[in-house]
């Protein structure tokens, strides 16, 4: 049985949490993270790889709670993305 949602959460406060189907999704600063089963890593979701090979598109959630495309964001050769700073391999992001 799932168990219905009692309140609406504020998807635009950063380390807020809720669930659509088996994923666990999160505000992380801004940046729209999710994970299967409320078990593994954190994820960063890319949607999309530029044509110059040096930068993806990366999912945000807006202060209204409402996603959007980030574009622009580096890749590296050894494909860890960087955000806030901090590189992030494939272990922490998912195409």
């Amino acid at each position: 049985m799932i168990q219905a949602q009692l309140f609406e959460v504020d998807k635009g406060r950063d380390g807020a949490t809720w669930q659509v189907g088996n994923h666990d999704i999160r505000n992380w600063r801004g940046w729209y993270q999710f994970r299967e089963g409320g078990k593994g890593n954190w994820q960063f979701y890319v949607p999309w790889f530029s044509n110059d090979n040096v930068t993806c598109t990366v999912t945000r959630i807006a202060a209204d709670g409402k996603t959007y495309q980030q574009d622009g964001v580096p890749i590296d050769g050894a494909n860890r993305i960087l955000i806030e700073g901090k590189r992030y391999g494939r272990s922490h992001w998912d195409h």
